[in-house]
């Protein structure tokens, strides 16, 4: 056996307790009591109860029996919650009972303590509030000491478990707040009442879906496992209560660090748990939970086969209770889901049906498998278009509505669900009644605030879908704005790179889908504001962030450089865990709090809200911006200008096609890095694509706005800001190649992400700071060397003055510096796109690379132009496009107006040619979205049938 603090002293009273010492018996029972506590060893407190028995049986008329009765009913209520024998309990309580009014008035209030935690006890057993209620009442009578508001807050929070009462719950909160406030750290019971306290505040949360709530919660959960031993069984306790609060951060913010940690806490939790002992069978139940919220988002199969094995197994050793049957249910769709496999679903009825036929009507339990039920009938439907399943799917979740309570989350998740079947159904029979009826039940879910924010736009996206589907048009455009709305809420800051780009991911192409809501109603203005709402959220964040402060700083400096301060600390991250991911989301918290109060201050109630359309149409002074816009209720370019928006219908551009198209352009641009016959092909695939972007997008908008012909004298200037796949490809390059018409040959192309980005970086622009930074690598480790970079930098540094760091001069560090003390900076290197995690893609430097990540979090001021003379530093991602996910953009973001990069792997000649063209004629005077047009003219002059070394050069900013 391990040694414990208690050993010593437990061999000394066991000595003296033989010889027939009753004081010694008496402190030996506490004394085993407390390592019982300590090792979870029943034997222990089994001997200890052994040895109060026996010392009462010595002293039949003695005062020391009310005392030795008192200590043998404390542990009696550590043997029921041990074995779970209720005599145990009644037999503590009659103890209590029999002894308090026998004491003086310190041990009178010390018994009557134990009693209420014996009542709670006997109240969370039998579910009977009469109990309880009697707890709070005697408690309630009792001086208000650390432990006895320790036992009136449990009984508030049980009380509020068996009536749902939630005033019960923020008083139990309160007072176990006052308990832990006045409890030192050294009193043995602190911890447990920290612990109690975040339990109680987590669900608190769970009930108002107060995040700043949970946080707190977490960080008093945390403490308690941090500040346990190792070797106390209290620490698996504290475990169980953390991990379940983590579960729920990353079931409500997307936080998905959170859901794996609480999942790993509970694997080393069951692991110590032996089981054959009671405490197993909830482990169990807390970790096949945590299980199946990491599986729903990861599909980590291996994981869910092991889970339903533990699932089976604590079925198996006869647990009570719906609990278990509930989680297999689940488990097993869940994997039906992911494998097909029949047998699951079958498995997955029966385990709902057996819940449904044994647990009371309208409890949460038969709610939940009534709910869970109906989900896997539809999946049958699906799965084998059996009618039967359909209808009893829509019964059951109809069913499963009515009997939850309106506004709570089961409620919300159930009328996703009957909306789903509904939506079934109605395919099934084009009745616009049953559309209807499955409108207005995802309605109500998206308008349940107790939902995640996630669940909510989904509900909201499905309302929409059905509006549309009746062409009721303004509707559509309503609900789809419900749901953008809520965009936001789903990548909050507090997130990690990698999550908030997996939440985004789902929604893809929701802006889309709004903005053509809109423009079915007529009202092309809202269908911008859409647009710039539901497009580039994450940039977006950092945009808000970075806006000028000074008229903050005016009216309030001490809060503007509070402000400041918590934009800087949550600038984009990667993952966190523990306590650095507490203080993060501690941070968004306090973001929030902090434009609360900006916002509240006189003539600031706008304070970084986004710019409204009259401001956007005002960053559209220098030439028009084309927003073109994909979705498969209609196509559409929307021609912004200051005096308005003007609509361009595209009618044979649709999802399909762009896929198509993108995905035959980025075949073609692999087989065109490869030498051999395939090359010719691949040039002919990529001028077939360009034709095809000129006559179905390009030429219709350069026709409306009467670009029509090669200009005579100043070249006009458009903006281009495609939506979705659209992105993945070189509007500026579209045309009749190699002789016909084409945009180089009727005006000057740039891009903008959003017009948001484009108002931002004309609020940056500057003429001022001409010095520059040429990094050159042309032999980066572990990649090909280029030949032509250091004589790139050398023929630029010709041209200007300029700082050059070359080879292994250009590490992470000195180009972090030189990026903050020049004013324009020049890339000649390799840059690699990262699909699944956009992110990550990055420029190569001579120590490591520069991720866009990384990029990102700069915040550079008094920057001109960043040259990104590498591949694919354009080049998004092709699940989240509408995120503009790229070096590019995240030189943008950190404070560049103006940067030139390339949306796929460039010759390193070419890339030489048009870098050192676009140097040219800047020193020359022009512009540099010109400077650069001009310089891609010319290499398309040399390279005239070969699109793939010149068309990849593209302009984005002011």
């Amino acid at each position: 056996m391990t040694p414990t603090p208690f050993d010593s002293e437990i061999e000394r009273n066991r000595r003296l307790a033989a010889e027939g010492s009753v004081n010694a018996m008496s402190d030996l029972a506490t004394g085993l009591r407390d390592r019982h506590r300590y090792t979870d060893d029943p034997a222990d407190l089994l001997e200890g109860i052994d040895q109060l028995r026996t010392a009462i049986g010595y002293v039949p008329d003695h005062p020391i029996r009310h005392t030795l009765r008192a200590t043998l009913s404390g542990l009696l209520l550590d043997h029921f919650q041990y074995f779970g024998d209720v005599s145990a309990l009644h037999e503590a309580i009659a103890g209590c009972d029999e002894v308090i009014p026998l004491l003086d008035e310190h041990n009178r209030r010390v018994v009557a303590t134990m009693r209420g935690e014996a009542l709670i006890l006997l109240a969370e057993h039998t579910r009977d509030p009469v109990y309880v209620t009697e707890a709070v009442q005697s408690a309630s009578r009792l001086p208000r000491v650390p432990a006895v508001l320790f036992v009136l807050g449990r009984a508030l929070y049980v009380r509020y478990g068996l009536t749902g009462d939630h005033t019960a719950l923020d008083e139990a909160a309160g007072v176990l707040e006052e308990s832990v406030r006045a409890s030192s750290a050294d009193d043995p019971s602190y911890l447990l009442r920290l612990n109690q306290l975040g339990d109680v505040l987590q669900r608190s949360a769970e009930h108002t879906g107060d995040e700043s709530v949970r946080q707190n919660a977490i960080r008093y959960l945390r403490a308690a496992v941090e500040s346990t031993p190792s070797a106390s069984s209290s620490l698996l306790h504290f475990k169980v209560d953390l991990a379940a609060a983590l579960r729920d951060r990353g079931r409500h913010t997307g936080d998905l660090a959170a859901t794996r940690e609480g999942v790993s806490l509970l694997r080393e939790v069951l692991a110590a748990t032996p089981s054959d002992t009671r405490p197993w069978g909830n482990r169990c139940e807390n970790y096949l939970v945590a299980v199946h919220g990491l599986v729903e988002r990861t599909g980590d199969i291996e994981l869910l086969d092991q889970a339903v094995e533990i699932g089976r197994a604590a079925r198996g050793r006869g647990s009570n209770g719906a609990t278990i049957p509930l989680l297999l249910g689940l488990l097993h769709h869940e994997r039906f889901l992911h494998t097909r496999l029949k047998s699951d679903l079958a498995q997955a009825v029966t385990a709902f049906t057996e819940v449904v036929e044994a647990v009371p009507y309208g409890g949460d339990d038969h709610v939940a498998a009534l709910g869970n039920l109906g989900r896997v009938w539809l999946s049958e439907n699906r799965f084998t278009g059996d009618p039967e399943a359909l209808r009893r799917s829509v019964t059951a979740l109809g069913s499963a509505v009515r009997a939850s309570a309106p506004g709570t989350p089961q409620r919300g998740a159930s009328e996703i669900n009957y909306g789903d079947a509904l939506y079934a159904q109605y395919e099934s029979s084009q009745d616009p009644g049953v559309l209807a009826a499955a409108g207005h039940a995802y309605r109500e879910a998206a308008r349940t605030e107790a939902l995640q924010p996630i669940v909510r736009i989904r509900a909201a996206r499905a309302w929409a879908r059905t509006e549309a589907e009746a062409e009721h048009w303004r509707r559509a455009r309503d609900a789809y704005a419900f749901a953008v709305g809520l965009l936001p809420l789903v990548a909050p800051r507090r997130l990690a790179r990698l999550d908030q780009q997996r939440m985004l991911e789902e929604l893809n192409g929701l802006a889309a889908d709004a903005a053509a809501s809109a423009l079915w109603a007529n009202d092309p203005e809202t269908a911008v504001r859409l647009l710039e709402l539901g497009r580039g959220v994450l940039g977006g964040q950092l945009l808000q962030s970075r806006s000028d402060l000074s008229r903050l700083s005016a009216a309030a400096p001490e809060l503007a450089e509070r402000l400041a301060d918590a934009f800087d600390r949550l600038t984009p991250s990667g993952h966190l865990l523990g306590a650095a991911a507490d203080e993060r989301h501690d941070l968004d918290i306090r973001l929030g709090r902090l434009l609360d109060e900006v916002r509240a201050l006189p003539g600031f109630g706008d304070f970084l809200a986004p710019p409204a359309l009259a401001d956007l149409l005002a960053s559209t002074v220098d030439g028009p911006v084309v927003l073109i816009n994909v979705s498969g209720f209609r196509s559409d370019a929307l021609i912004v200008e200051p005096s308005g928006v003007t609509v361009v219908e595209l009618p044979d551009v649709t999802p399909d096609s762009v896929a198509e198209q993108a995905a035959a352009f980025g075949a073609a641009l692999d087989a065109a890095t490869r030498p051999g016959p395939g090359e010719t092909e691949a040039q002919t695939t990529v001028t077939e694509v360009l034709g095809w972007l000129w006559d179905v997008v390009a030429e219709p908008v350069l026709q409306r706005l009467g670009y029509t012909t090669a200009p005579s004298g100043a070249w006009p200037r458009i903006w281009w800001s495609p939506v979705g796949q659209l992105a993945l490809l070189p509007l500026h390059a579209a045309g009749r190649f190699p002789d016909g018409a084409t945009v180089l040959d009727r005006a000057v192309s740039a891009y903008t992400p959003t017009l948001r980005a484009m108002r931002h970086a004309r609020a940056r622009y500057a003429l001022a700071g001409e010095d520059l930074v040429v990094v050159a690598i042309g032999d980066a480790p572990g990649a090909t060397a280029l030949r032509s970079t250091e004589r790139e930098a050398s023929r630029i540094a010709a041209l200007t003055p300029a700082t050059r760091l070359v080879g292994a001069q250009a590490t992470v560090d000195a180009v972090r510096a030189a990026l903050a003390s020049h004013a324009s900076a020049h890339f000649a290197c390799h840059a690699a796109s990262d699909p699944d995690d956009p992110s990550a893609g990055h420029l190569l430097l001579h120590d490591g690379p520069l991720s866009v990540l990384d990029v990102s979090a700069l915040d550079l001021s008094g920057v001109r132009l960043a040259v990104l003379s590498a591949c694919e530093t354009s080049l998004g991602a092709h699940r989240i496009p509408d995120e503009g996910l790229h070096l590019l953009s995240a030189f943008q973001l950190a404070g560049y107006p103006q940067v030139v990069g390339t949306l796929w792997q460039v010759n390193d000649h070419v890339a030489r040619l048009v870098a050192v063209d676009l140097h040219q004629g800047i020193a020359g005077g022009e512009d540099v979205a010109t400077a650069l047009h001009h310089a891609v003219r010319r290499c398309r002059e040399r390279f005239p049938r070969t699109p793939t070394l010149w068309a990849a050069h593209l302009y984005s900013g002011q």
